[in-house]
């Protein structure tokens, strides 16, 4: 006998899978970029999660046309669009992996390369320049849905982000673009701003102007980037893999600069502590708001419930069948 889905409840059980799978490809994806060494077995999970998700997305839009997704769902897709692409970045997923296409979430709000990467066409990996606007959009949304503004160590997270995204494209890639510095760090407050409110640009210049101290600070944490980052600009070719405090190129007292450089780029300014902050913000994000019911029940605990009302709702559910009474 066919079993088919209420249709007054089919909308509620549909968006719960499409939360579930969200989430769960996110927290798979967050594990890859905590991991040095991948397992082939870890990315094909990773990978099959998000493309589970880029599966199901036209299937759910098509059944329920005139959906909305709430905030949250809307934030974690967005956290899922970003995350994916970073770890693209730093972990491409190999060739011989049957699930290496890169699925179209993550590229529904990016922009065309102008990195002049050649490997990109081959690992379809996205530079951290194509990568900085789905950064600064997310961290928008996020502001705007907790009614927040940035803080100075989301600003120094940006800028050294933006920092990373210059030395890539200067040294790596060989990029010589005109402007190449000040385009990578012109994110900030434009009171002239003409951009269509309901935009990503728009958001992103809201977040930096939300007071006046906000855009204040970052002006002078940019300024103080770029002018560490033109002042250090011959030592670059070797030290691609600064993030944050530039002051710190300085070296100490009685150490030599050679000496200096190499600690950093093994220590506190490494790729490694870049990707470590960016992770960390991104677990946070996630972290912020409650798990997808699915998850809860998984866990047992649902926000709410006593644990008699969970067990109840997950065998109405399906996670667990009916104990058969002893009599």
């Amino acid at each position: 006998m066919n079993r088919k889905a209420d249709p007054e409840t089919q909308l509620e059980v549909d968006e719960a899978i499409l939360d579930y799978l969200i989430y769960t490809a996110i927290i798979s994806l967050l594990k890859l970029l905590d991991t040095i060494d991948i397992s082939p077995r870890k990315e094909h999970i990773a990978h099959l999660l998000v493309q589970m998700v880029d599966a199901f997305l036209p299937v759910f839009r098509a059944l329920h046309t005139n959906y909305k997704a709430s905030p949250e769902i809307q934030l974690r897709l967005r956290l899922l669009q970003f995350t994916y692409v970073f770890v693209q970045h730093y972990h491409p997923f190999s060739a011989n992996n049957s699930f290496s296409r890169r699925p179209s979430i993550s590229t529904e709000n990016a922009k065309e390369s102008r990195s002049g990467n050649p490997h990109q066409e081959h690992t379809q990996a996205m530079s951290l320049e194509q990568t900085l606007p789905l950064f600064l959009a997310l961290s928008a949304v996020q502001n705007e849905l907790q009614g927040s503004t940035i803080t100075e160590i989301w600003m120094m997270l940006a800028a050294g982000y933006m920092a990373q995204s210059y030395i890539e494209q200067a040294v790596v890639y060989q990029n010589k673009r005109p402007g190449l510095l000040e385009e990578a760090f012109h994110w900030g407050y434009d009171e002239d701003c003409r951009a269509d409110k309901a935009s990503e640009q728009w958001q992103i210049n809201d977040m930096f102007g939300a007071d006046e101290g906000s855009f204040r600070l970052w002006d002078t944490i940019r300024e103080e980037h770029v002018q560490a980052v033109r002042a250090s600009s011959k030592l670059l070719s070797g030290f691609q893999l600064i993030l944050g405090t530039w002051f710190q190129l300085r070296p100490p007292d009685k150490t030599s600069l050679v000496d200096h450089l190499e600690d950093m780029a093994s220590g506190a300014l490494s790729v490694v502590t870049f990707k470590e902050k960016v992770s960390e913000f991104l677990a946070g994000l996630l972290s912020a708001y409650q798990p997808p019911l699915l998850i809860q029940l998984e866990r047992g605990e649902v926000d709410g419930l006593s644990r008699k009302a969970t067990k109840a709702l997950k065998i109405r559910s399906g996670f667990i069948h009916q104990a058969v009474d002893e009599t």
